[in-house]
């Protein structure tokens, strides 16, 4: 059970207004709700037309007067009344018959100082809340209280016993505001009085003109708000003025204008409730998937206390909820903020076994794990990851890239990573790229690409990069006439609609294969290139391709434009000198390798032939 008082330091704010909406929309979600009508004096929450009953019956003065004549606490049952309207029941404890003669003399002969001086009130409110939570034999999961306004001996009731959280309404201006400080002063001070519980504090500055602002005095008025209430920005709800003849009628706007900004501002009013509430399962989730933002201003503003909180806060959300997958998941992503590896771990742990973001989970698992130098396990982890049905390239290509770093015999893993079910193309095309960094890995990555090349299912832009991709591995491999005719597909080679690509990579397997590079092939090369955008790639090609014709002037131009155009942000880039993709710095080892060669007369051969001839043939 989640008790909120609201409370506004004067009238004519539309507390009572805000109450009963956040009550509609709670019970639309499915929780069972009870306000209580503390407004003694000026009764109106039985005047809305969600409770509108032919007679309310007694309430909260009439329980009162009752435990005063007896010293015994009343059977709240007799209390509290089942209202509601489109199927969400909601139930209300009234402040009792005040239309009544002898109401006011009824309620004006309670004194409340002698109540809990004399007559143990204290516990008799506590009392209280307990038959609450116990109501029907299922209690209720929130109870809304209407306070008082002002100063008043029910107030510190409302304020400072009853609640979990005070949702502090106020109109911007120096009345209010300065009338509100000691009052949250007060409910702040209850958390250093060795409470067990803490009052959480939310405010809602309310029928806020909505007018233009030209002179900056509704947002003075907010600044000034913010420092002497001591909130942060995030912690402020809005309700603006809203004109509307249907507030005459005091309908309830969530359910009769669901779509109005005001029902959308009574909305984020009951998110901001939920999110309090760490046993509430939406608002845990709610907190959580705030907590990310407040953690990153916090650690923008070195805020070490913000810190503490918020971890408590995570910490208490689990306790709350220790085998919810989402929950779990959630918090794992806020310890991760805050650098709480080992609450980060348990977490991910509690998400796979949950069956929640299982392989999302495994890869944060498998990073942890790396991190603290368990190998082993994070081995284990990227493994069952890669060869998941359900893993999308999300989860894939970081997670063959870390196993590419921690596992020296990552490259086994590479065909059942591919052959695994559940792969689109363009899931393998990626995993196919990475793979394609170590010589090992190409037969497996040819293999796959002929495979899908086979496929009716890809578009021709997909059977473009298949068929690049295959031709790729199996020249870098050291399958030189299978290259050949892949590339060829049954016709004779070069066709008159030969791509410059394939013309290239005919001319290099043919080399690998025959000991000797074919000058006409790579003059159609030279001829047949057409520079697009500026590529390192494309003109090392071009630059091997001059110096097998022997123009070492162009062979240099080539090579120069190609360390130029080095795209350093990329994570490889393909090097025909290795026939691998390798990362940029690789890249520009290799075309000074070239250069250094070009500049002396020697005539380029790509280094891999020799490294195929040593190590595969």
């Amino acid at each position: 059970m989640f008790v909120v008082t609201f409370y506004s330091f004067k009238g004519g704010v539309g507390r009572t207004m805000a109450l009963v909406n956040v009550a509609a929309l709670l019970a639309k979600r499915g929780r069972r709700v009870l306000v209580v009508d503390f407004d003694l004096e000026a009764p109106g929450l039985p005047s809305y037309e969600l409770f509108c009953r032919p007679t309310m019956g007694l309430g909260v003065v009439d329980y009162v007067t009752s435990y005063r004549a007896s010293g015994v606490a009343p059977n709240v049952n007799d209390y509290i009344f089942e209202c509601g309207s489109n199927g969400h029941k909601i139930w209300i404890m009234p402040a009792g018959r005040y239309t009544e003669a002898g109401y006011t003399d009824q309620l004006n002969s309670i004194d409340w100082q002698e109540l809990y001086e004399e007559q143990s009130g204290y516990l008799m409110f506590e009392d209280l809340k307990q038959q609450w939570a116990a109501y029907d034999g299922h209690g209720f999961d929130y109870v809304l209280v209407d306070s008082r306004t002002g100063h008043t001996d029910v107030g510190g009731i409302c304020t400072r016993q009853l609640p979990d959280a005070v949702v502090i309404m106020f109109l911007p201006n120096d009345q209010n505001i300065n009338g509100l400080s000691p009052i949250v002063s007060s409910i702040r001070s209850e958390r250093s009085k060795g409470q067990k519980k803490r009052i959480e504090l939310l405010f809602c500055a309310s029928n806020v003109p909505d007018l233009d602002d030209e002179e900056s005095l509704l947002q003075g008025m907010l600044d000034e708000a913010k420092v002497k209430l001591d909130y942060t920005d995030n912690a402020l709800s809005i309700v603006h003025h809203y004109g509307s003849l249907d507030l005459l009628k005091q309908a309830t706007f969530v359910v009769s204008r669901p779509k109005s900004r005001l029902s959308k501002e009574y909305m984020a009013l009951e998110t901001a409730i939920l999110s309090s509430n760490f046993s509430d399962a939406d608002g845990a989730l709610i907190a959580l998937e705030k907590m990310p933002s407040k953690l990153d201003r916090a650690r923008r503003q070195r805020d070490a206390k913000t810190r503490a909180r918020l971890l408590g806060h995570i910490i208490r959300i689990r306790e709350h909820h220790p085998d919810d997958g989402r929950v779990a998941y959630l918090a794992a992503q806020a310890f991760s903020k805050i650098g709480e590896e080992t609450l980060e771990l348990d977490a991910l742990s509690t998400a796979i076994d949950a069956s929640y973001e299982v392989n999302r989970a495994r890869l944060g698992r498998a990073f942890l794990y790396s991190a603290s130098q368990r190998r082993t396990d994070a081995i284990a982890e990227l493994r069952k990851l890669l060869t998941s049905p359900t893993a999308t390239v999300f989860e894939l290509a970081p997670a063959l890239r870390l196993l590419q770093q921690v596992d020296l015999d990552w490259v086994d893993f590479v065909r059942p990573a591919l052959d695994s079910e559940g792969r689109d193309f363009k899931t393998l095309f990626v995993l196919s790229q990475i793979a394609s960094t170590d010589r090992a890995a190409l037969e497996a990555v040819a293999t796959r690409m002929e495979q899908c090349l086979e496929s009716r299912s890809l578009d021709e832009i997909e059977k473009k990069q298949a068929h690049n991709a295959a031709v790729l591995s199996l020249i870098g491999f050291g399958h030189y006439e299978r290259a050949m005719r892949l590339i060829e597909r049954g016709r004779p080679f070069p066709a008159t609609d030969s791509t410059v690509v394939d013309v290239f990579n005919y001319a290099v397997a043919q080399w690998g294969q025959t000991g000797n590079p074919s000058k006409n092939v790579f003059v159609r090369v030279t001829e047949q290139f057409k520079p697009a955008e500026p590529d390192a790639n494309e003109q090392q090609c071009l630059a091997l391709s001059y110096s097998v014709i022997g123009n070492k002037a162009k062979t240099l131009e080539a090579l120069a434009l190609a360390t130029h155009n080095i795209n350093w942000k990329q994570e490889t880039v393909f090097s025909c000198w290795r026939y691998l993709n390798v990362p940029p710095q690789e890249m520009h080892k290799d075309l000074t390798e070239m250069e250094t060669k070009a500049s002396s007369g020697e005539a380029l051969v790509p280094a891999f032939f020799e490294e195929i001839r040593r190590n595969y043939h």
